[in-house]
């Protein structure tokens, strides 16, 4: 059996009294995709925004890819993460955002460039190259010198995935990345994740409330409630026959909008 890629060992996350992660334990495998659904606050985007070390564990521990993430190893003792592990861990994930977070004063090509160009010391020209291979599969070559100003919610998170995609990561995280656009949007966004699905090995976790594209696109489905795992299957199993009620009223909720 392959090594998890992630593994989250009794994770727990409060912000002030409240807890929102408690003592999370759960691997994912290398190449998996990974749907977490649930009501919301229920701390799946804190498991997101955690990989992406924007919040620290209260308690336990993440593995990313062999190394810790957010300690180290000095001798034998395991000692808290410095700037430079975590800039390292960092350069394996990359994330897309609910609100694209795109610059507004840099073209659509320039947003692409400037993470590899400063952060993988890759040259101006192998970026740019990078940029228009990911712009013309995504179907927006012909946006490369627009500014995020000029393009509809469904290109601007196109051009969010892309940003993304462009260093390289081992892993992709995405974060409702549909519920800010206009349903007839939807789909152009979800067809880019297909893409990347079926052309590369990424591992890529999902948090969404688009229950019929989790269903046909994860290997696999988490159910969260107050920061616990109440299921974790296939899609096939959670989503035609849950076990937990907590499950099968969310999901009768969901599926009947």
């Amino acid at each position: 059996m392959a090594e998890p890629i992630i593994r989250l060992d009794a994770v727990t996350k409060r912000f002030g009294t409240l807890t929102v992660l408690d003592e999370l334990t759960f691997d994912v495998k290398p190449g998996e995709k990974l749907a977490l659904i649930g009501p919301s606050g229920s701390g799946k985007t804190t498991i997101l925004r955690m990989l992406m070390t924007l919040e620290n564990p209260s308690e336990g521990r993440i593995t990313v890819d062999g190394d810790y993430l957010f300690h180290m190893k000095r001798g034998n003792d395991v000692v808290p993460a410095d700037e430079k592990h975590l800039h390292e861990m960092r350069r394996k994930i990359g994330m897309v955002f609910q609100h694209f977070n795109l610059f507004p004063h840099k073209s659509v090509l320039e947003n692409i460039t400037l993470a590899p160009i400063l952060t993988q010391n890759v040259s101006k020209a192998d970026a740019e190259e990078r940029a228009m291979s990911l712009l013309t599969k995504f179907g927006l070559a012909e946006k490369a010198d627009a500014m995020p100003s000029q393009l509809s919610g469904g290109q601007k998170q196109r051009v969010a995935i892309a940003r993304a995609c462009a260093l390289q990561p081992k892993i992709m995280l995405f974060d409702e990345v549909t519920s800010a656009l206009d349903p007839e949007l939807v789909e152009e966004v979800l067809n880019v994740m297909r893409l990347i699905a079926e052309e590369t090995d990424t591992t890529m976790l999902l948090v969404t409330h688009e229950m019929n594209f989790a269903r046909d696109f994860a290997d696999r489905v988490l159910f969260f409630d107050s920061g616990h795992i109440i299921e974790d299957g296939p899609p096939s199993e959670i989503f035609t026959n849950p076990t937990h009620e907590r499950t099968q009223s969310f999901l009768r909720k969901v599926l009947s909008h």
